[in-house]
């Protein structure tokens, strides 16, 4: 279960945030899930749909699970890829 920096963009392509960590949980060719850990992206909705593009120049359309809090500022977003990162 790797963890990648990232920049996250809204579904229009406007900049949400960059260097943001991302556990990838599972990566496939046909989908892929993963973990943000982030206080600066509440403003990430539930059902919403964005772009991810990793370090390593890999990126792809995800939607938010679920964007909870996971400690006194922190917040622990579940996300769900569409589709392969490519």
């Amino acid at each position: 279960m790797p963890f990648y920096q990232c920049t996250i963009r809204g579904e229009d392509g406007s900049h949400i945030a960059d260097g943001v960590r991302v556990l990838i949980e599972d990566a496939s060719a046909t989908g892929w899930h993963g973990t943000i850990t982030a206080a600066a992206l509440t403003g990430l909705a539930a059902g919403r749909q964005y772009r991810i593009v990793l370090g390593d120049g890999r990126s792809g359309p995800f939607r938010v699970k679920r964007n909870t809090v996971a400690g006194e500022q922190d917040r622990s977003i579940a996300i769900t890829g569409i589709g392969a990162l490519a």
